[in-house]
């Protein structure tokens, strides 16, 4: 009897699993390549769930890498609000939150598990595809990103989630990661929510000055021979202020006095500590309080006066 596909092999313990996200097993899915560029004989049979089953007979892919990462952009699109959950909330928040009315409370007992289920799709690896031992593919994440614990298929698709995530304009988005690169999604992502502006004219003026600063950055990128070194100030003993209708914290400046820190350099080359420290409870707050530093610093080096004799702070300071 002549064969008429091709079953791959299934590891014991993935059996009745979707080899795209991981979830119970509804169908195997035959592909065959479009367009079948290598001139493949028989379909493979992908063991598939009802869902990943039926995004697959809708999509046209050349190739396994190809298929997989079209349904995971699809799963990602089709779960957006879900795994928005995770950028909105932590769980401590949901557990700890105070909703009133019973739909309320449904999303405040049920709205993690359901970021936590979208997040282990999209993020599931499948096992390696051999047939009767076989090797039949060689599938590359190498174009794949992660942010913030969720993998995207490419540089692009997560511009294009992020952008949604975030209520940022996609085009402005590309052209911030377009400047600082890939692999600093985060500064590009808390730089485009606060700059993007209304118009064109505001939206070019923002990226003009992120190319200027981080031409700054680059020409500052000399290792300093002397770190200074830090003072640990009560922050009881810390005077709050307002600089240019800002108000800076003092438990942000009791962390910039504890790491030494008195430029607007320093404070760059601190950023990922300041947000890994602030950020533990929550984005918002350590976004807001990285901007507060940024003025407080900006301003003690463009007004040297103000900063030695009426900055409440100028004792501290003084001890770097």
């Amino acid at each position: 009897m002549t064969a008429t596909y091709q079953s791959v092999d299934v590891p014991f313990e993935y059996r009745h699993t979707c080899w795209f996200c991981g979830e119970p097993y509804f169908e195997s899915f035959a592909f065959t390549p479009s367009p079948n560029y290598d001139h493949q004989k028989l379909p493979v049979l992908l063991p598939s769930c009802q869902e990943c089953y039926g995004i697959c007979k809708g999509v046209k892919a050349s190739d396994l890498e190809l298929l997989r990462d079209k349904v995971k952009e699809q799963l990602h699109r089709k779960y957006q609000k879900h795994l928005q959950i995770g950028v909105n909330w932590t769980k401590e928040e949901l557990e700890q939150s105070e909703f009133e009315g019973k739909a309320l409370e449904g999303f405040r007992e049920s709205a993690w598990k359901m970021f936590e289920i979208a997040k282990a799709r999209v993020n599931y690896n499948g096992w390696p595809l051999t047939i009767d031992g076989l090797p039949i593919a060689a599938l590359s994440t190498s174009f794949h990103v992660q942010f913030d614990g969720i993998t995207y298929t490419s540089l692009s698709h997560a511009v294009e989630q992020l952008a949604k995530s975030y209520n940022i304009p996609q085009e402005y988005l590309e052209e911030v990661v377009e400047v600082v690169g890939r692999d600093r999604l985060a500064y590009a992502i808390r730089f485009a929510k606060t700059t993007y502006g209304y118009s064109v004219a505001e939206r070019t003026a923002s990226i003009d000055s992120l190319k200027a600063l981080l031409a700054e950055e680059a020409a500052l990128a000399i290792p300093e021979t002397s770190k200074a070194k830090g003072v640990d100030v009560n922050v009881g003993d810390i005077a709050e202020l307002i600089l240019h209708r800002t108000m800076i914290p003092p438990h942000a400046t009791q962390w910039v006095l504890k790491q030494g820190i008195k430029t607007l350099n320093q404070l760059a080359e601190q950023e990922d500590a300041f947000f890994e420290h602030f950020g533990a409870d929550s984005e918002l707050t350590a976004f807001t309080y990285f901007t507060a530093m940024q003025i407080y610093l900006e301003h003690r080096e463009l007004e040297p006066e103000w900063a030695e004799h009426q900055d409440p702070n100028r004792q501290w300071f003084d001890k770097l």
